[in-house]
């Protein structure tokens, strides 16, 4: 059988994390890979609102233009919404490099 792509998907993304996807069991309470700093859910092909795209893509070029060494970040709270709750949107690329892969705890193996 092969791979679904959304499967794929979330392996990669959990490998450049320096985790493994966690299997559907019935336990990850949906989470889709986890390393010692973060829990991670990732989709594939779920709209994302256009306007959001666009200001990402905007403040990425602004930053690379003005100051290449700085990452562009979006923050987002609906109107009415508590600023706590705001969302941070920022690209894979410019997250892994900040981030980079984090070693799995001590204890930690295959899934």
């Amino acid at each position: 059988m092969t791979d679904r792509s959304w499967k794929a998907f979330e392996r990669r993304m959990a490998r450049d994390m320096g985790t493994q996807r966690i299997a559907v069991t019935g336990e990850r309470a949906g989470a889709d890979a986890e390393n010692t700093m973060f829990v991670f859910q990732f989709k594939l092909g779920r709209s994302m609102p256009s306007y959001l795209r666009s200001w990402l893509a905007g403040i990425r070029a602004a930053g690379a233009a003005r100051r290449p060494e700085k990452i562009g970040v979006v923050c987002w709270k609906p109107k009415h919404g508590q600023d706590e709750d705001a969302v941070v949107l920022v690209s894979w690329r410019d997250w892994v490099a900040l981030h980079g892969a984090v070693a799995p705890a001590e204890g930690e193996g295959e899934r």
